[in-house]
């Protein structure tokens, strides 16, 4: 499916494509550092930089003397700061998760959603908000959230099974068909519950959003995530030869079967982890994939390392422009790359009809 954009750009990124990562890396770190400007709270920008200056280790507290009142470092470290990384994490997981799927696959237009986290994950924070459950403090909402996703995902699998073999478009439209039995559980659970449904983290959750952030959930979740992109990036190899056909793969000994179910569940566990934390937050698992094979071409060698970093950006930009849009108030940012996402989904269909993904 990918073999097009294979030949076509192989020998145009070649000698490019680390000056490519070494810019995306510097942008990144600017991105993110000049995000902890924005907020409803103006905090000067030579006091934000003393507080960075501050969390150094060795030599934070020659700068910590400098910083002014005492409710801007409150503001910038646990507030901004695990929104931003939590935007971070979240981005990068997100795109290495959309070119993995899209890779196992061989779609362009599928993303981890599509089979089944993001409804499972709806299913079991829906739950745990409406019961009012506490078993584990903080962590229950993102815990049942995180247990619904890789259940579901996991019944998908399951019904996909044939002669011990799962056929990707037979998988693919049984996520789709699940996802959709799913979401309209969520939907009753709301229709029939209309206090739930006004309930604002309900609203947030669903809709996607890193205000609710802290360090005690980033921290564990991004243990998962940076473990799981690592691992997945090891599969860059094997994952570029399924995608010219599951029988040359096996051909040149690749276990197909086993990839595919070490592809899923690593994605299920990465994307289920920071879901768990921001909600639903669409679209990033399409486009940024694309913009990485647009760039350095169809190796995931290259593609996965710069889906995590163009994934980044992207939802870092996304979580600025929530906070900008409407002042004092942050639009939920799922609302954000939605609004960037759909158009680029439907030129991305122009571009199928024209034949550019085609083998």
């Amino acid at each position: 499916m990918f073999r097009s954009i294979i030949n076509f750009r192989k020998e145009r990124v070649s000698g490019s494509s680390w000056l490519v990562f070494f810019v995306s890396i510097i942008v990144l770190l600017l991105v993110a550092v000049s995000s902890a400007f924005i907020g409803v709270v103006y905090i000067p920008p030579i006091q934000v930089t003393k507080i960075f200056l501050s969390q150094i280790p060795l030599i934070g507290h020659f700068f910590s003397s400098g910083i002014g009142a005492e409710h801007y470092q409150e503001i910038i470290v646990y507030l901004r700061e695990p929104h931003i990384l939590g935007a971070v994490i979240i981005g990068a997981v997100l795109g290495v998760g959309g070119a993995v799927i899209q890779s196992i696959f061989k779609n362009p237009i599928t993303e981890p959603y599509m089979v089944g986290i993001s409804s499972g994950a709806a299913l079991g924070a829906v739950l745990s908000i409406a019961l009012g459950l506490t078993i584990l403090g903080i962590y229950t909402l993102q815990f049942l959230a995180f247990i619904f996703s890789a259940l579901i995902v996991g019944i998908i699998y399951f019904f996909s099974l044939r002669s011990g073999r799962v056929p990707i478009v037979y998988m693919l439209l049984t996520g789709i068909a699940v996802s959709v039995f799913v979401s309209s559980l969520v939907a009753f659970m709301l229709y029939n519950s209309p206090s739930l449904a006004s309930t604002s983290e309900v609203f947030f959750w669903l809709m996607g959003s890193v205000e609710t952030i802290t360090w005690v959930e980033l921290a564990p979740v991004a243990v998962i995530s940076v473990a799981s992109m690592v691992i997945l990036s090891l599969y860059s190899r094997e994952l570029d030869t399924i995608q010219l056909g599951e029988d040359y793969a096996r051909t040149v000994g690749v276990r197909v079967e086993m990839l595919k179910i070490v592809g899923l569940v690593l994605v299920t566990i990465s994307v289920s982890a920071v879901v768990s934390i921001s909600g639903l937050i669409g679209f990033v698992g399409l486009v940024v994939p694309h913009i990485s094979r647009l760039i350095h071409g169809g190796s995931n060698r290259k593609v996965i390392p710069s889906s995590a970093l163009f994934g980044a950006i992207f939802l870092v930009l996304a979580y600025d422009i929530s906070r900008l849009v409407i002042e004092p108030k942050v639009v939920p940012i799922g609302i954000i790359t939605g609004m960037i996402g759909v158009p680029f989904f439907v030129y991305l269909l122009r571009r199928l009809a024209g034949g550019y993904y085609a083998d």
